[in-house]
C-alpha cells in the first residue's frame, strides 16, 4: 500500500475531517482523523495495518503494544499481518497500554497554596471543597508486563498530535523491560520524529498537515478567534 491509498482510505470513509476540534491533551486543531469511522470496516482496517506490518517486516518483533481502548484493534491486525509475513518465527502477541490514574495530592480546606494563576481563572477553594491533583500513568495489566519482558516491542499509534502517548507507552514498555524498536502510525499529524517518541525509527503511513494550538494560542488567535465554532461530536470538544 502505498501512503496516497491510505489517504483515499481515510478520506473515503470520512475519517479526515476539516474544522475545529479539541484533542486528548486540550490543544485545538484544524483537521481532526476520526480513525475508528475507517477501521470499523475489518477490510479496511485490515489493509491498514498490513501496510503498517510491511513498513517493519523486516524487524525483529515479537509483540505488537498499543493504548486502549482504540489501538487495540490495531495491534491486533498488525500482530496478524507480521506473523502472516514471518511464517517462519513465532506467532507475534498484541498486546495493549492502560491509563491508571493515581491521585497525587487531596485538599479540603480553604487556603490551599496552588498558586496566583489558578485564583486568576476560578473561584477560591471554600472550607469542605476538594482539590484532587492527579496524574495519568500508562500501565501494562493482566500479566502484560510479562509477557514483554525480553521482547522485542513495536508499538502502534492511531493519530500522533504531539508524540505524547507515545513517548509514554514507549516508556512504559521499557520499565517492563521489553525493547522498542520502532513506532508505527496511521497518521503523523504533528511532525512529530522519532527523537520525540523515544523510538529509533518512526514510520507512517499517512502525513497530514494541520494547525496546532494551545487553548490560549486559539483564543488569541486561532481557530476560537476567528469564531469557528468547536465540534462537540468528534474529539474532546463536548467536555
Amino acid at each position: 500500500m502505498n501512503p496516497e491509498y491510505a489517504r483515499e482510505l481515510l478520506f473515503e470513509t470520512g475519517a479526515i475531517i476539516d474544522g475545529h476540534f479539541v484533542g486528548t491533551n486540550g490543544s485545538h486543531l484544524s483537521v481532526y482523523v476520526a480513525k475508528d469511522r475507517a477501521t470499523m470496516f475489518p477490510r479496511v482496517a485490515s489493509d491498514l495495518c498490513s501496510a503498517l506490518a510491511e513498513m517493519f517486516s523486516e524487524y525483529d518483533i515479537d509483540a505488537v503494544i498499543a493504548l486502549a481502548m482504540g489501538g487495540i484493534m490495531l495491534a491486533q491486525w498488525t500482530a496478524h499481518h507480521l506473523t502472516r509475513l514471518r511464517p517462519d518465527r513465532l506467532e507475534v502477541l498484541a498486546v495493549y497500554i492502560e491509563k491508571e490514574e493515581l491521585v497525587l495530592y487531596k485538599y479540603k480546606e480553604s487556603g490551599a497554596m496552588i498558586g496566583k494563576p489558578y485564583f486568576e481563572k476560578h473561584e477560591p477553594i471554600k472550607v469542605g471543597d476538594q482539590l484532587i491533583l492527579r496524574r495519568t500513568n500508562f500501565v501494562l495489566r493482566r500479566g502484560f508486563d510479562k509477557d514483554v519482558m525480553g521482547k522485542n516491542a513495536l508499538v502502534i499509534e492511531d493519530v500522533l498530535t504531539t508524540g505524547g502517548s507515545g513517548a509514554r507507552t514507549v516508556k512504559a514498555v521499557t520499565l517492563a523491560g521489553g525493547s522498542v524498536v520502532g513506532l508505527a502510525a496511521l497518521v503523523n499529524g504533528g511532525n512529530i520524529t522519532a527523537e520525540a517518541c523515544g523510538v529509533p525509527v518512526l514510520k507512517s503511513l499517512v502525513n497530514i498537515n494541520r494547525n496546532v494550538f494551545t487553548e490560549e494560542e486559539c483564543a488569541n488567535f486561532g481557530l476560537c478567534a476567528r469564531g469557528v465554532p468547536i465540534n462537540t461530536e468528534f474529539g474532546h470538544g463536548k467536555e
